[in-house]
């Protein structure tokens, strides 16, 4: 081989290896920003990193970077720091214009920075000098292709509208300078659809231009996943609902897609399917603030374990969120854990301001004293969260309840009638009220209060029991037989289904047996002797070993010889 074919042998290698580098360049900087887009960004950090490394002199590399700093804060506003992002972002943004002072794109960075700011004159500067880096009639000297010319024009035009900046004129007119030079380029039109979408608020036209984008790159979800969340906003949920699984079957990979349709779902109703979604969506992306979303999905759900281990995840990242020591005092609450619900529930309210404290906060907080046995504790939360919002009456009977349990009946008794002398007394205060008078002895009262439970609940049996109970206390000998209806009518309401009340019938027909015994001594009216020891056999038929079959024994030796 000659010295000269050597040289061209050596040149074409070089080329070749140049040109492979310069398209695996290409393909490695095009999927770190698809990862952003996606917002998988720790593993667009990863690459980013990777790239500047092996060129450090591409300012692209830098600005794309800062973007992606930018995008993580815009994808999770609650829980990332906007100056710890933009911090980064500024300082990538600066770096790129050191490195590649001639790459106009790091000063749009700087400009998106002003813009988000409020600074306006800045960005207007920072564009300027971006200006100045493109070709143009002033500067023909600078050579640059049409299509990356245009490229620039469009990021100029997209910081105004991820800043929310309503400069249309500024937007448009880079949009279509950037048309003139490249027709073909789907990120023009995704631009001037955002534009439309939402500085002006045109859906028609902001649909027709991501139309446009998707007809130019069918493979993008992320035109198609403009339209769906426009439908949205336009509240014609089915078609948003089509939009965003057409984007899936697009791209699995495509993040946000499973945020919308986990929202989307979990606002019909759908909430095993939200899920399902809100966990492919955390799977890729690792978002604190769509994690939060699927605990509310969870909690709706019922699946409060599954809360709870999510809810631990975002601990891992974010010990500051006191909300989520309020979901894991619920969750423990809902899953019988009352111990660590207490513990959460005390740390919530420690931590919050009064007026970040919602009225089922304090109900919670109440009913896990319950739990854990402190009934003295728990009415004064019960009844904050009543003060807060007078509408849950039946927290004023969950207080007297707890009043009760501590036998503290005078306060119980006075819950009760301030609740029913409101006229939001419901069927089980009367019960409830009618048994805290039969526990202090006012026998009178509690008949009273029992009547009235009767007659709203005829078929719960122990309104019943409890009736019959404070009738046989009024006639104290049973001489009178106050008490005989009542217990007639238990053992009627009962017969369907007498294994299931067992002690009730017991009590029935012991009393029954005695009040016609005590009949049959003072009239000696046979009739009074046959019916007490047919109740007396009825007390045994049903549990011989009872103590009040015992009694019952004793009362049929007795009469046995008087029924012959």
């Amino acid at each position: 081989m000659s010295s000269a074919t050597k040289k061209l042998s050596v040149l074409g290698t070089l080329l070749l290896c140049s040109m492979f580098v310069t398209v695996t360049y290409a393909q490695d900087l095009k999927a770190a920003i698809k990862l952003t887009k996606s917002e998988q960004f720790a593993a667009a950090a990863s690459m980013f990193k990777k790239l500047i490394q092996e060129s450090p002199t591409n300012g692209d590399n830098y600005y794309y970077y800062g973007i992606t700093c930018l995008s993580k804060y815009y994808s999770d506003t609650l829980n990332v720091s906007y100056q710890e992002k933009s911090d980064s972002a500024r300082a990538l943004f600066n770096m790129g214009i050191k490195q590649d002072p001639s790459n106009p794109l790091n000063q749009v960075g700087l400009a998106f920075l002003s813009l988000m700011n409020g600074k306006l004159a800045e960005a207007d500067a920072d564009m300027a000098k971006a200006l100045a880096l493109l070709p143009s009639k002033a500067n023909k000297q600078i050579k640059m292709e049409p299509d990356r010319h245009a490229l620039v024009l469009i990021h100029m035009a997209e910081a105004y509208c991820l800043a929310s900046v309503k400069d249309t004129a500024k937007v448009f007119t880079y949009l279509r300078q950037a048309e003139k030079l490249d027709n073909k380029n789907p990120k023009l039109y995704i631009v001037r659809g955002d534009a439309y979408f939402l500085l002006l608020n045109d859906g028609s036209k902001a649909i027709s231009n991501y139309n446009m984008a998707q007809s130019l790159d069918p493979k993008s979800p992320e035109a198609k996943l403009r339209v769906g969340q426009l439908w949205l906003r336009a509240r014609q949920y089915t078609t948003a609902l089509n939009y965003y699984q057409e984007v899936v079957k697009m791209d699995s990979t495509f993040a946000p897609a499973y945020r919308e349709l986990g929202s989307l779902l979990a606002r019909a109703g759908r909430q095993e399917e939200a899920k399902k979604n809100f966990a492919r969506f955390l799977e890729l992306s690792r978002n604190v603030q769509a994690r939060k979303q699927y605990v509310n999905t969870l909690i709706d759900l019922k699946d409060y374990n599954e809360a709870i281990v999510q809810l631990f995840e975002i601990r891992k990242v974010d010990t500051s969120d006191n909300d989520v020591s309020r979901a894991l005092a619920y969750s423990y609450f809902e899953t019988q854990q009352y111990g660590k619900a207490l513990h959460y529930i005390k740390m919530f309210i420690a931590k919050s301001k009064p007026d970040k404290i919602r009225y089922s906060d304090y109900a919670y907080y109440g009913r896990i004293l319950a739990k854990n046995k402190m009934d003295t504790l728990a009415p004064a939360q019960l009844l904050k969260a009543y003060s807060m919002d007078p509408a849950k009456v039946e927290l004023i009977s969950e207080a007297a309840l707890c009043w009760t349990k501590a036998k503290m009946y005078d306060k119980a008794m006075q819950l009760y009638e301030e609740k029913i002398g409101l006229n939001k007394g419901q069927p089980m205060d009367y019960y409830n009220l009618g048994k805290v008078y039969y526990s202090v002895g006012d026998y009178i009262k509690s008949d009273t209060n029992l009547s009235l439970f009767n007659s709203m609940q005829p078929d719960y049996i122990q309104g019943w029991v409890w009736r019959a109970r404070t009738k046989s206390n009024i006639d104290s000998t049973s001489k009178l037989g106050l008490a005989k209806p009542v217990y007639e009518i238990i053992l009627e309401k009962t017969q369907a289904d007498t294994g299931k009340y067992v002690k009730e019938r017991i009590e029935a027909c012991y009393y029954l047996a005695y009040y016609n015994f005590l009949q049959y001594n003072a009239t000696k009216n046979k009739e009074f002797a046959i019916a007490a020891v047919d109740y007396g056999n009825r007390v045994l038929a049903i549990d011989p070993k009872d103590d009040k079959a015992l009694k019952a024994k004793q009362i049929i030796d007795v009469l046995k010889d008087k029924v012959k």
